[in-house]
């Protein structure tokens, strides 16, 4: 850890304890959190998994604003930064690298309880939010399939009891800008509405030194609705609605190794110097909208639940392929995509001695997708007689469909007061179809002409789980449980050919859990540990290989592999103005058994899986403090820590480890009218990658992505009523 970050964090924690002589210890307990990740709200501490939730007040504290900004506090969990369209979410080290549309998600997300079928939706505003809850472990049974490595749910915010108007105004360096606007209550003793708009943007941290563009920017504007309707007091619907719109020039990837044309005037002499020649900029393009109606009826048996939703989005990008000045190659993909979801679910009253939940889902998705790639005439310095003097298109069309439909149940026998057994299963008939198609160049050189023509992929699958929880007192609770994950198979659509289906199988895993939840001085202290041991089979794996004479990324069975550790979680709240976390995580997430992994039959056993980090550790710390009657004093820090983690399954790519320091410090009105924040993210400007892989197209070629450098800037938030 860095011996700067490691003085920080002494300072803190002096001078937190020399805050703590101005005020009796213990003043406060640490804030109940209900979470509905068991599809009934429950206190966190009472839910027998290895669960964390940030609040609107952790989010509001942390200054989070974008789904990737929180990944980086909670143990054995990794999130891509910048990406809009494949944003990988790794829990425990597993991850699935999307690139693929043909490639489902290995941790579900949810917004108000509606699956995002593809992860483009993901990596939006978290403005307006009520809280995020994130579970690990596989979730096959109360939420079905692509959730191996666990579930994220997001709960956006509804109407409150009196009306609310908030606004949020924040101004930074590299010329970033956000907006934030609030306002809801009731409308009628019935009614009640509530609307949220966001706009951000912000420079990018590359410049393309060719076309003078900025890239890796942000450029997005969204928005939000939610309606209540309650005409008794057992009836209650929820229309929600969103729209999401982002226009930037991100992605941008700099020259790490030269390869072929190292010592050539087109080498890149510094590889971190945010500088890149590139003959095009990058682009990404992203709409994105959806609306659900949510109906609860509780007629004092239980509570019938439906969530009905349509969603759908669109996205365009290109990209340079050879990241040099030459015309080599370009690509980009369009995809349009639409869903529809039922949730049908009745979960029967707590408190009984038999609590069961039993549901339907449906789900169908169709997602067309058309890949354009463009070769160059400058490919005849590679390719000896290559014939082409001007670009030549490549185009692979395919529309997946995906249909899904599933039957669910979980029932639990509290055997005592303290001791309660659960059982779950699902049961889910799903149907995958690709209809796929090409265009090659003239003379097929690069590829070959594909006629249209449709592949089929018929599966079905049984999750069971089991859980047996006791708690030994109000303040200490154990359990143990097991559950089976299952994630799609499918197709790689972009790898087709004539003879060769390109499919890939389903992905299983078994996965063990043993935790402890308990509170301390009458909740001032909260201490959950688990520990995990979970078996991979027929991992899905991405992989950069050569199909038909060209690279692509292909997704790949691993034979299997293993994931286990241990993730603690410290919640304290020692005086009314300061709280304190801490999470960590151990993992060893590494292939058991992955012999022939590549056409040169390499052996890739016993390697680490892809961005699973064997330590992560979070330190924050937040103060609310009085200054004079009416004034606060705020301030709150955050570090974390990874060790060491791969960009790829063989191994070669990494990023050392890492430790980012981020600090917010302001004032604030007592009464919460008001607040004016001074923050800093990456406090000490440390350089890390986001990513490092073989390039494309020449040969030897290795580029990489970094993160952010360090930002500044100052925030004011105020309520109007």
């Amino acid at each position: 850890m860095d011996s700067r970050c490691v003085r920080l964090l002494t300072v803190l924690l002096m001078g937190g304890t020399a805050l703590g002589t101005l005020a009796p210890a213990f003043a406060a307990e640490v804030e109940t959190v209900v979470v509905t990740a068991e599809k009934r709200s429950q206190d966190i501490q009472s839910v027998p998994a290895s669960i964390s939730a940030l609040s609107a007040e952790d989010i509001k504290n942390a200054g989070i604003t974008r789904f990737q900004d929180f990944a980086a506090t909670l143990p054995n969990v990794y999130i891509d930064e910048r990406n809009l369209r494949t944003t990988a979410i790794s829990i425990r080290g597993i991850v699935s690298e999307t690139n693929n549309p043909g490639i489902d998600q290995a941790v579900g997300v949810f917004v108000d309880g509606v699956y995002m079928g593809r992860p483009t939706t993901i990596n939006t505003s978290l403005a307006d939010i009520d809280r995020v809850e994130v579970i690990r472990g596989p979730q096959g049974t109360l939420y079905g399939k692509n959730t191996i490595a666990g579930a994220i749910n997001v709960i956006t915010a509804l109407p409150g009891d009196a009306f609310d108007a908030r606004a949020t105004v924040d101004g930074g360096d590299y010329g970033y800008f956000l907006g934030t606007v609030s306002a809801g209550g009731p409308i009628s003793d019935t009614v009640g509405g509530r609307i949220s708009g966001t706009y951000e943007r912000r420079d990018g941290f590359v410049k393309n030194t060719v076309t003078g563009t900025s890239l890796d920017d942000v450029n997005s504007l969204s928005a939000r609705a939610a309606f209540t309707y309650k005409p008794a007091d057992d009836l209650e619907f929820i229309l929600r609605g969103d729209i999401a719109k982002d226009r930037t020039n991100s992605g941008a990837y700099d020259v790490l190794n030269n390869g072929a044309l190292a010592g050539s005037p087109l080498a890149d002499s510094n590889p971190n110097d945010r500088k890149i020649a590139e003959n095009l900029d990058t682009v990404q393009n992203r709409d994105v909208w959806g609306t659900s109606l949510e109906a609860n009826w509780s007629p004092g048996f239980g509570t019938l639940t439906s969530i009905t939703a349509y969603r759908g989005f669109e996205w365009r990008n290109f990209a340079d392929n050879d990241y040099t000045v030459l015309d080599l190659e370009s690509s980009g993909i369009n995809e349009r995509q639409t869903q529809f979801s039922e949730e049908l679910r009745f979960a029967s009253p707590t408190g009984e001695a038999l609590e069961y939940i039993v549901g339907l889902y449906y789900f169908n998705q169709q997602l067309d997708t058309d890949a354009l790639a463009t070769a160059g005439p400058d490919l005849a310095a590679l390719i000896p007689g290559y014939p082409y003097t001007n670009p030549e298109d490549i185009t692979i069309t395919g529309n997946v469909g995906t249909r899904e439909f599933s039957v669910f149940g979980q029932l639990t026998y509290n055997v005592t007061d303290a001791l309660s057994v659960t059982a779950g299963l699902r049961y889910a008939d799903e149907h995958k179809t690709l209809i796929h198609s090409e265009i090659a160049d003239p003379f097929q050189i690069l590829a070959q002409t594909q006629a249209v023509r449709a592949i089929k992929m018929p599966e079905s699958n049984l999750s069971p789980s089991a859980n047996v929880a006791y708690k030994i007192d109000d303040d200490l609770r154990v359990y143990a449980s097991y559950g089976r994950g299952f994630k799609s198979g499918g197709f790689n659509a972009f790898s087709v050919t004539p003879t060769d289906d390109a499919r890939y199988k389903p992905e299983q895993v078994d996965s063990y859990e043993v935790g402890v939840k308990s509170e301390w001085f009458d909740r001032k202290l909260l201490f959950d540990v688990s520990a995990f041991h979970m078996d991979y089979r027929n991992l899905q794996v991405n992989q950069l290989l050569n199909v038909g004479g060209l690279p692509q990324f292909v997704t790949s069975n691993a034979a299997k592999a293993v994931s286990q550790g241990v993730e603690t979680q410290v919640t304290a709240q020692p005086y009314d103005w300061l709280g304190l976390t801490l999470g960590y995580g151990y993992l060893d997430a590494h292939f058991s058994d992955y012999r022939h992994a590549t056409p040169a039959d390499d052996d890739y056993t016993d390697n680490r899986l892809v961005k699973a980090p064997g330590h992560t550790l979070s330190l924050a710390s937040q103060i609310q403090a009085p200054i004079t009657s009416g004034l606060d004093f705020t301030w709150h820090t955050e570090l974390t820590y990874r060790s060491r983690y791969f960009f790829d399954t063989a191994n070669q790519y990494d990023q050392g480890p890492l430790t980012l320091v981020n600090m917010r410090i302001g004032l604030a009105d007592s009464d919460g009218q008001w607040e004016a924040t001074l923050w800093a993210r990456n406090l000490f400007d440390t350089e890390y990658a986001i990513d490092r892989t073989a390039g494309a197209i020449v040969p030897g070629q290795v580029i990489q992505a970094l993160g952010a450098p360090r930002t500044v800037g100052i925030e004011i938030r105020t309520k109007f009523w």
